[in-house]
């Protein structure tokens, strides 16, 4: 055999039985130091290899370093040369933004007297309308118009009435006491000038206010077994005789002893 194909087999088996003697040490090692925690209580600090042990469930989330300005790299992109290798960053989570863009305005039912209202307006929108308005937008108010629409297709004329609710200081919400259960609403938000002349910005949905009361809905009224007795059809009808009546009887009477069934909830078939 070449001698260039021993050396390498030589090699080889070297490289093995050195692989196996440095696995073989580190179990021996962790062995040993288990042994010595375990009986002695003191750690090893100056072996490398240990950890520094954590509580269970310590993530040590508060302890990651916090990335400079400037430098967010998304997970998956491949890091910039130099950068040091087994830091982890903590997540980076925006912030909610102020807006979203939208010109709405939502109304929700609070409770059977009292609605609540929050809105979102384009500075966009309302400059077109101040611009509008001409010399009447520096006194102009910005009020909530809530109308009662109860059983009616709402087109904004047809409401049955309607109250103003001023709002200031860039408010984005408010509560609107109505003191009108189960009666239907809808709400505007917009100008309103010293004339009285009224400019929208958005409008709401329509929205019912529940019953202040006890529903007057009540269940069926069942009838009882001795009234669904009186009912039975007499002797001359379907053949029947007066000792079949009279078992049908006797078996009504044991049931109500015995209390199988309510006799005011039951609800029983006849006997044929």
């Amino acid at each position: 055999m070449d001698k260039e194909i021993l050396k390498e087999i030589f090699l080889l088996v070297i490289e093995i039985i050195k692989t196996f003697c440095e696995i073989l040490w580190k179990k021996i090692k962790g062995f040993f130091c288990l042994i010595w925690d375990r009986f002695f209580g003191v750690t090893d600090i100056s072996s490398p290899e240990r950890g520094e042990e954590r509580e269970w469930g310590d993530t040590g989330e508060d302890t990651w370093p916090v990335a400079p300005e400037g430098s967010r790299v998304r997970a998956e992109e491949p890091q910039p040369q130099g950068k040091r290798e087994g830091v982890v960053y903590a997540p980076i989570i925006p912030e909610l933004p102020e807006d979203y863009g939208d010109n709405r305005m939502v109304l929700m039912v609070r409770d059977p007297e009292c609605l609540f209202a929050y809105w979102e307006l384009r500075k966009d929108v309302l400059g077109t309308i101040l611009n509008a308005l001409g010399s009447m937008a520096h006194s102009a108010k910005m009020v909530l118009r809530v109308y009662d629409v109860t059983d009616v297709i709402f087109n904004g004329n047809n409401a049955h009435n309607y109250f103003d609710i001023e709002v200031t200081g860039g408010t984005r919400s408010w509560y609107i006491h109505t003191g009108k259960p189960n009666r239907s609403f809808c709400a505007d938000i917009g100008f309103l000038t010293p004339n009285g002349t009224f400019r929208l910005i958005a409008r709401s949905h329509p929205v019912k206010t529940p019953p202040a009361g006890v529903s007057e809905v009540v269940d069926e009224t069942w009838m009882s077994i001795e009234a669904l007795y009186e009912e039975i059809p007499g002797t001359g009808e379907f053949g029947s005789s007066e000792s079949v009546r009279e078992r049908a009887h006797k078996g009504w009477q044991e049931i109500l002893k015995e209390g199988v069934s309510s006799p005011e909830t039951s609800r029983v078939s006849p006997p044929v």
